[in-house]
Order: C-alpha cells, then structure tokens, then sequence
C-alpha cells in the first residue's frame, strides 16, 4: 500500500527567502541582491524579506553577543575575579598565581 507523501515546504520562494539570509549572513552583497531580485519577481513581500535578513542577521550576531557580554561583566561589572586576576581560570592553562599579571599568558591580568 502506497501513501502519499506530503507536500513540501520548500517552495522556490521559501528556497530564495533562504537563500537571501545565507547571502546576508555571509557577507555577498552580489548573492543578496541576486535573491532579492528573484524574490521579488516571484512576488514575495517585502515585510516576508525583511524577516529573513532580520533572522539571518540575528543567527550571525549570537556569537558577538556572547563576546559582547562577556566583556561587559569583565570590565563593566565593577567587581575583580577572586584569586588575584584570573580567579583560577587562567586561558593559558596555568595556575592564577603563576600565569596572571604575564603579559604573554593572554589572560588580561
């Protein structure tokens, strides 16, 4: 007994909507402008555009936020890290006290 298979959702719109955000989230203003182009031709909305770069664009920044964030509760949250610097969590894989206040460790302490 044969059944049918669904219907895909991946029409040539959805395709290029997806298309459109790889371009974006990979920097190719030649690749965006050729999907944009199509889907606009295809009669896709503008506001259906807009929220595939505004989802691209938010995939691509997640990393920056983190690293954002980050810095900020370094440098802005006014508190030292206990241990003397680095709090025990040295980057360079030593102890606090033998690794921070190095300057080629790369810890900032």
């Amino acid at each position: 007994m044969e059944t049918e298979s669904p219907a895909t959702l991946v029409t040539p719109a959805v395709a290029e909507l997806v298309a459109l955000g790889a371009a974006m989230a990979a920097n190719n203003p030649e690749a965006f402008q050729r999907h944009n182009y199509r889907l606009h031709k295809l009669g896709v909305a503008r506001e259906d555009r807009i929220q595939a770069v505004n989802i691209a664009l938010q995939v691509k920044m997640a990393p920056h936020r983190g690293l954002v964030e980050m810095a900020e509760e370094y440098l802005m949250g006014g508190a030292e890290p206990e241990g003397g610097g680095c709090g025990g969590d040295c980057q360079c894989g030593g102890e606090a006290e033998t690794c921070c206040g190095d300057e080629a460790c790369g810890c900032g302490h």
